[in-house]
């Protein structure tokens, strides 16, 4: 027998308790220690169709609601006591919580409790009424002799159709007119695509006369997107050449996208389109180590941007926002504005005669 045991613990490494113990006759097997609750159930918004950033929200939201209230309520039957592995992970997840406040996305204090978040307030703006409904419109207007990074946006005003017309390999942009450009970047819950992305803030610029006017339209909930759309589909049609960073790829097939579902007629894919990126890429692509625009604004436009969101992580910022306004939404105005007025800048400079 002993020789036999030591060939199984050889063979599969078990422990020698395992192998040598004996079962006791009439002895009750262990009770099974009680199963945690599912993180998802089948009514949560996660077996339904959700971002990728809105579900790492919700399971952030759910597990720490699950650990405060196990740290907090009283053992009893209904609410067995925690194993010692369970109790040293809620330890650990409270310690890096505090440690690290935010960066779970919600903060909590030295108990595990959820810690009440700083509201955040929109910009000054104003709301817009149109016969689709109602959103939150910001308008900036800069004068032209404004400087970004190290070029005056005025120099937009002087740029080479020639020049832009053998970069972009568009011949028709020989004759471009400055009054018929809109500048536009949107912000959007995810990378994906198909309808269900949503288009929550969409930045865009147009030389007025003297002034460079900068419009942001904003989601403040889900019931504000065709009015939002409409607005923008109005200003496509004043100014129907779309100038765009990465655009051609992303930003025209997300806003038809949405106005598809919301029924809003504008062939936005169809639009005339000067996407920079291409340009960028065949004017600078031997003097750049990549023709990203954070590259490019810093290496040609000479912006670097301070506290700047990352642009990945304007979903969550949004859907925080929606859920209990905690969301830095202020940071993605800031973060969309920088972009809109980088893309004036970039046409300036790579439309710069020789």
């Amino acid at each position: 027998m002993t020789d036999f045991s030591d060939k199984l613990r050889r063979r599969f490494k078990l422990a020698d308790a395992k192998v040598d113990a004996a079962p006791v006759p009439n002895e009750p097997p262990p009770a099974p220690e009680p199963a945690a609750p599912p993180l998802l159930d089948d009514d949560s918004p996660l077996a339904r169709r959700m971002a990728p950033s809105a579900a790492a929200e919700f399971l952030r939201r759910r597990l720490l609601r699950r650990q405060a209230d196990a740290g907090s309520a009283a053992p009893s039957e209904a609410n067995p006591p925690l194993s010692r592995e369970r109790a040293a992970a809620r330890d650990d997840l409270r310690q890096a919580r505090f440690a690290a406040p935010g960066w779970f996305g919600v903060e909590v204090d030295r108990t595990g409790a959820p810690r009440a978040r700083r509201k955040v307030a929109l910009p000054d703006g104003e709301e817009l009424s149109n016969a689709r409904g109602r959103c939150f419109l910001r308008r900036l207007r800069y004068p032209l002799a404004q400087v970004h990074g190290r070029v005056a946006l005025a120099r937009v005003q002087e740029f080479d159709g020639a020049r832009l017309a053998t970069l972009a390999r568009d011949a028709a942009l020989q004759s471009l007119d400055l009054r018929h450009c809109l500048f536009l970047d949107t912000e959007t819950t995810g990378l994906a695509g198909g309808a269900g992305t949503v288009v929550f803030m969409c930045g865009m610029a147009f030389v007025d006369g003297d002034a460079l006017a900068v419009e942001q339209v904003f989601l403040r909930a889900f019931e504000d997107e065709p009015a939002a759309l409409a607005h923008v589909a109005a200003h496509l049609l004043a100014r129907p050449r779309l100038v765009t960073f990465v655009g051609k790829s992303f930003d025209r097939h997300r806003l038809a996208a949405r106005m598809a579902v919301h029924k809003v007629d504008n062939d936005i894919v169809a639009t005339p389109h000067l996407d920079l990126y291409h340009v960028a890429r065949r004017a600078w692509r031997h003097e750049l180590p990549d023709t990203r625009l954070r590259t490019v604004e810093q290496l040609k436009l000479g912006l670097y941007r301070d506290d700047d969101l990352p642009g990945a992580e304007a979903p969550a910022a949004w859907l925080s926002w929606i859920d209990d306004a905690s969301g830095p939404i202020d940071r993605v105005f800031e973060h969309n504005r920088l972009d809109v007025l980088s893309l004036v800048a970039l046409l300036a400079l790579l439309g710069a005669a020789g």
